[in-house]
């Protein structure tokens, strides 16, 4: 869990040299959180090295992402709507609103997600 300052330093390095807003900024180290927490807290990364490798890439009207992690084989994508009679579930909901094109894959021991953000 001490890895979620370096990675807002990383994200915000990252929109900072691309030129991209706060409201964009937001929305990625928002779905980035979700994504790294539910990987260490459910996924069984939690104390492993190099468990999460993400990958940013800015185009011309959208970033690109790539999250993957080392945890159990689970698809985000197929995850059912959040339960407002049960605590827990809104994070992945979230992502998959905030972020479009969201794609899961097993490749591997990897856990790989694709997923994008347009600037508009």
């Amino acid at each position: 869990m001490h890895e979620l300052a370096r990675l807002a330093e990383e994200l915000e390095r990252f929109c900072r040299a691309s030129s991209l807003d706060t409201e964009i900024q937001y929305d990625l180290n928002l779905a980035l959180e979700e994504l790294f927490i539910n990987a260490l807290r459910h996924g069984g990364c939690e104390g492993m090295e190099q468990a999460v490798k993400i990958r940013l890439e800015s185009g011309t009207d959208e970033v690109r992402v790539e999250f993957c992690d080392r945890g159990q084989p689970f698809d985000p994508a197929t995850a059912p709507p959040p339960d407002p009679n049960r605590i827990g579930g809104l994070g992945i909901h979230l992502v998959r609103n905030i972020m479009q094109d969201f794609q899961y894959q097993r490749a591997g021991d990897w856990n790989r997600i694709t997923m994008r953000r347009p600037y508009a």
